[in-house]
This record gives structure tokens, C-alpha cells and sequence, in this order.
């Protein structure tokens, strides 16, 4: 199917930006849902790009259509709470149409999967064909959880079936990560904050065992590209936040310094309550590192030491070669047992 400008991809209609848009809604309506860090310094262009962001309508009718600007980053498209394809942004297209969805009301969803790195999106708002009625959604989920962390938060390369990837960001899904799924699971909204080869002192591969900026200089950011802007955290308060931090100090060496990285650990936790006073704050780790799970458990305590309960270490088995996507991440099995147990730890302790 080929209609001024327009190519059909399974259920999903990318139109050029040549090609005519029909009734725009622009982005400030409240009929449109988000969910994590957007800017909205200028409410009609409202910017992202950390992993997970999300982009929620309800419509009555067979089709509806996003308006981005946007280089490389891929998004999952969700309808109906059922994955229907992938969108794959470029420029100069604009518009991007999920179609043929047939008669009724549907809930669809616009879920980034690749991490900032890939740059910034810009949202311009929805193309509604004619006929088609955009209608107030249910709302956001009332409980919260925030994942921040590394790569394995992001999702890094967890869709491919081999370890040796030539580009890891078309089978990178930070949607199908163990935050998200996990999230699901326990029918919270997730908030995820996420960069691939950071760690808590020292990044990957990185020659010194402190590294110049390291993941918790960028926690605080609402645009990981942009330095200079400031994440509001009065507007959103998780009940839990999960922190998926250490392996890249770990996994190669020189490793960090002992007391540098606990130190370190207790002012990222501590800095986590002091603008989440209410969350419970759950360190997820693996166990079978030789310094890593210790390390942790050493700065969970000292937390804890300082009356802070509500901070918990919660450990998983290593994670065995052959369950292994792109650059020996995990894949998306690997992310399903990883979700089923950070389920089950945040369920015992929050009462969920």
C-alpha cells in the first residue's frame, strides 16, 4: 500500500513529512498520557530521552497518528495492552500511523525502547484521520516504581539470540527489561533512569577506578542529553525504587577502590532518600561476583546502621552464558526470572 507518501509496515503507516497530516491535537491536551521524564519547557514540543518513556491515547476508530522528530530511536507501539509492532524513527519522516486497528475504542501505547544515547525525541503531537475521536484515559496506574541503573536496565540488547551484535540498538528493549516487566507485573507505572556502561564510581573499561562522570551524575538530570536540566522530583514520588548499579565498577578491571565505592553507594542511597522520603529503595545485585554483592551489602547496611530500614539488597543467581544477548547481556528470558524475583522481594516488603 503506497498513498502520498505513505508506506504500510504490517499495522504500523509512516508518512513523510511531505505528506498531508489530518486533525492535529497538539501535545498539551490532556487527553494525551505521559509517563517519565518529558520536558515540557515548551508545552507544544515536549522533549525525552531516557529509556521507557511512554506516550498513551485512547481512540475511537481504526487508526491514529504520532507526530515525532527524531533521528534513530525505536519505539514498542502497544494496543489494546498487546505489542503490535516496532516504530523505527528517522528523519525527515514526521508522522508515524498505526492503522487498520478495525471499529471501536482502542488503548495505544508509544513506549521508547533504546536508551538516550540515541539522542533526543521531540513529540508534535496526534494525527486523527477523519471520523476518528480521541477520549479521556483511565488513569496512570496508582503505585510507582523507579529503576535506575545500567545497561541491564536499559534493556541492552536483550532480543538477540547471539552475543556478537554488529549493532545492539535494534534488538535493545528497555521495554521488555526486568524494570518494565517487573513494573507490570505489579501494576505500577515505572519511571526508569538508565545508561548503559555506567557505574556507581568507576564506568566500564574505564582506566582510572574512578571515573569523571559516573552514573550518578546524571540521576538528577530530566534531559539526560542536557546537562543543565533539573529532574522536579516533587512531581512524581515512587513508592519503591530499585537500583540496578555495580557491575560496570566490577566486570573489568582496575576495580574501585573498596571504600570509595561504599562511600559512594551511601551517598547515592542517601541522596535517594533525602528527595524520595517515603520509598523503599531496593539494591538488586548478583551474588556471585567475587567484591560486588559484598560491596553492596556493605553499603546497604551502613544505611541501615544510620536508622534508615527501609533500604534492602536483593541478590540474583549469575546469569549463565548461553541465556546471554548482545555483548553478554541478558536476554529477554533472562529478564522475565530477573523480573519474578524483584516481584517477589518488592511484594514482601511493600505488602503489593
Amino acid at each position: 500500500m503506497k498513498l502520498a507518501g505513505l508506506f504500510q509496515i504490517g499495522g504500523l503507516l509512516l508518512l513523510s513529512s511531505a505528506a498531508h497530516a489530518d486533525h492535529v491535537i497538539l501535545p498539551d491536551d490532556p487527553r494525551i498520557q505521559y509517563s517519565g521524564r518529558v520536558d515540557f519547557s515548551n508545552p507544544q514540543k515536549p522533549r525525552f530521552d531516557w529509556s521507557g518513556v511512554s506516550l498513551q491515547v485512547l481512540v475511537k476508530g481504526p487508526a491514529v497518528g504520532f507526530l515525532l522528530q527524531d533521528a534513530q530511536n525505536r519505539f514498542d507501539v502497544w494496543v489494546d495492552g498487546k505489542p503490535l509492532t516496532v516504530l523505527s524513527a528517522t528523519l525527515p519522516q514526521s508522522l508515524y500511523r498505526i492503522d487498520a486497528l478495525g471499529g471501536g475504542e482502542h488503548r495505544i501505547q508509544l513506549i521508547k525502547r533504546t536508551e538516550a544515547s540515541l539522542g533526543l525525541t521531540t513529540f508534535l503531537g496526534l494525527d486523527l484521520p477523519e471520523g476518528v475521536e480521541l477520549l479521556e484515559p483511565a488513569a496512570l496506574p496508582a503505585r510507582k516504581i523507579e529503576v535506575i541503573g545500567d545497561s541491564w536496565v536499559c534493556g541492552y540488547g536483550n532480543e538477540a539470540a547471539t552475543v556478537h551484535c554488529d549493532d545492539q540498538a535494534p534488538y535493545e528493549n528497555a521495554n521488555r527489561s526486568f524494570a518494565m516487566v517487573a513494573a507490570r507485573e505489579l501494576k505500577a507505572e515505572a519511571h526508569l533512569v538508565c545508561y548503559s556502561g555506567r557505574g556507581v564510581v568507576r564506568n566500564y573499561g574505564d582506566l582510572k577506578r574512578h571515573s569523571d562522570e559516573p552514573f550518578p551524575l546524571l540521576l538528577d538530570r530530566l534531559l539526560c542529553a542536557e546537562p543543565q536540566s533539573r529532574w522536579d522530583y516533587g512531581q512524581w514520588q515512587p513508592d519503591a525504587v530499585v537500583i540496578h548499579l555495580g557491575t560496570n565498577d566490577f566486570s573489568t578491571l582496575p576495580h574501585p577502590d573498596p571504600q570509595d565505592f561504599k562511600d559512594s553507594s551511601v551517598a547515592l542511597l542517601t541522596h535517594l532518600r533525602s528527595v524520595y522520603p517515603q520509598a523503599s529503595l531496593f539494591w538488586f545485585s548478583a551474588t556471585g561476583w567475587p567484591d560486588y554483592y559484598q560491596s553492596v551489602e556493605r553499603a546497604v547496611r551502613a544505611r541501615n546502621d544510620a536508622g534508615d530500614a527501609r533500604v534492602y539488597c536483593v541478590g540474583y543467581p549469575p546469569v549463565p552464558q548461553d541465556q546471554m544477548g548482545c555483548d553478554f547481556h541478558p536476554n529477554v528470558k533472562v529478564h522475565q526470572k530477573l523480573a519474578t524475583l524483584l516481584t517477589r522481594a518488592i511484594r514482601q516488603k511493600l505488602g503489593w
